[in-house]
């Protein structure tokens, strides 16, 4: 009991930590003067010394972390403006089609990674039990195409990345599903929990997946999942997908979700685009 009652007054300070060291702050400054004559009258007690040259520490520290934590504070919410009015500008740009923006936004990702006709980036939404994917990008048409509407939770790549505690799953070693189809499809319902009859009927067949999930804006849960795809093995620098996934271009994906969520096509009209 008495741990717990600890705990809760540690986590309500450290989220509070801004305006408790300004209450802190101001109490030392209205006794600055006080701590001051303590220190330099001679007839004070070493004690009384000791408590002046603390308080004013105190003051100090406490004044100028105030001040430090209202410059960051200051800082992150004009960094979150620009990169709102960043993906605002994306989204009246690309136009009013909910897919088109999507198939920009991950485009100028792939270009980045120097993806080509081997590869392909999806983008999954997490609802309920299982992945909705909201946007896909591939150079060749034919693996462009979406696949199935609803992804189980505890299915594929997807679901691994989902539940692993760094939230990321990359496997680059599957078999050829072209000269052994058999063991492709063994592999993905042993390691995958993915059905033979759903495996025969994907429009791409992958043997590289890196899949990393993306938390929201405030970085406090897991609301999506981004995929990259290759038909060769050992096609990905697991660090480059890394460094970009939580790195801006991760960052603006997740705005995006955040901005396009009232977009957000209905599952029937998604199906219509064939998603």
């Amino acid at each position: 009991m008495g741990l717990g009652f600890f705990q809760r007054c540690g986590k309500w300070i450290d989220h509070h930590q801004e305006p408790i060291s300004l209450v802190i702050s101001a109490v030392s400054l209205v006794f600055f003067t006080n701590f001051w004559t303590w220190i330099i009258e001679k007839d004070s007690p070493l004690g009384w010394r000791a408590a002046g040259v603390l308080g004013i520490i105190v003051a100090i520290g406490s004044a100028w972390f105030a001040a430090k934590s209202q410059n960051a504070l200051a800082v992150r919410n004009s960094e979150l403006e620009d990169q709102l009015a960043n993906m605002q500008s994306v989204v009246s740009g690309f136009g009013s089609d909910y897919f088109d923006i999507w198939d920009r936004r991950l485009q100028v990702l792939a270009e980045e990674l120097g993806f080509d006709a081997r590869d392909r980036i999806s983008v999954y939404r997490h609802h309920d039990n299982a992945f909705t994917m909201v946007g896909r990008y591939a150079v060749l048409p034919q693996l462009d195409k979406p696949g199935r509407s609803v992804y189980p939770v505890d299915q594929g790549v997807i679901g691994a990345a989902w539940r692993a505690g760094n939230g990321q799953c990359v496997v680059q070693d599957l078999p050829d599903p072209h000269a052994d189809p058999d063991d492709y499809c063994a592999r993905n319902k042993d390691e995958w929990q993915i059905p033979a009859e759903v495996v025969q009927a994907m429009n791409m067949k992958p043997r590289s997946v890196a899949a990393f999930a993306l938390n929201d804006q405030q970085g406090s849960s897991r609301h999506a999942i981004i995929v990259f795809e290759s038909t060769d093995a050992d096609r990905f620098s697991v660090a480059a997908l890394e460094k970009r996934v939580r790195g801006t271009p991760g960052k603006d994906i997740v705005y995006l979700l955040e901005i396009m969520r009232n977009r957000e096509p209905s599952l029937e009209f998604a199906r219509e685009k064939g998603f």
